[in-house]
This record gives structure tokens, C-alpha cells and sequence, in this order.
């Protein structure tokens, strides 16, 4: 089912770059909205050993994303299984098109 939704903060993907978007934007109080992607936690759900995390002595990859979606979701982000296949940053508000078939018409990317 195709429909479009508005957003002021849209965050595409899910590594720790994106929650960490997600936790201070969500902090600031504008409502983010985090597309996962296809891989959701990224890259470090597929790594095993982490030992050079900030705070963290050693800890799995896997489990790292677990908490940092954790936390995003506890701060008031809304997180979404979907994938991004097409983006217009040509006009305002931006646009995303995901495989959902949802268009997300976004003020900030």
C-alpha cells in the first residue's frame, strides 16, 4: 500500500551513526523517524568482538546495536523496517521512496 508521510528528522539507516542521530535528535525533541535499511544495526551486527567502544571494555557486535536501538527507542524515535531506494534532496522537503512503497517527505536527511 502506498501512502506519504511527513517527518521533520528522517534517518536513513541503522549503524551507530544513525542511532546516535536518532538519540539527539530525539533529545532535542524533534521526533525523528530512523528507516533501518537492509541491514538493520549495520556492519557491527556482524562483527563479533568489539574492544575499542567508548566506556565499553568488550562487549559483540550484535549486541552493541541491540542497546543502541535500545536507547533510541527509549528517547521517543520511531523506527522503521524499510529501505530507501530512491532520494531527492533536489527540492524541500526531501524526499524518500522506500521498497514499502511509503514516500517520507522529510525537512532534514
Amino acid at each position: 500500500m502506498s501512502e506519504t508521510r511527513s517527518t521533520r528528522v528522517l534517518i536513513i539507516g541503522s549503524g551507530p551513526a544513525g542511532y546516535t542521530a536518532a538519540v539527539y535528535a530525539s533529545r532535542a525533541l524533534l521526533e525523528p523517524v530512523l528507516l533501518q535499511g537492509i541491514q538493520p544495526g549495520g556492519q557491527l551486527t556482524i562483527t563479533t568482538e568489539v574492544e575499542n567502544w567508548p566506556s565499553v571494555i568488550e562487549t559483540q557486535g550484535p549486541e552493541l546495536m541491540q542497546q543502541f536501538e535500545a536507547h533510541a527507542k527509549a528517547v521517543g524515535t520511531e523506527i522503521i523496517a524499510d529501505h530507501v531506494h530512491k532520494l531527492d534532496l533536489s527540492q524541500r522537503p526531501f524526499v524518500a521512496t522506500c521498497d514499502s512503497g511509503t514516500t517520507w517527505l522529510a525537512d532534514s536527511v
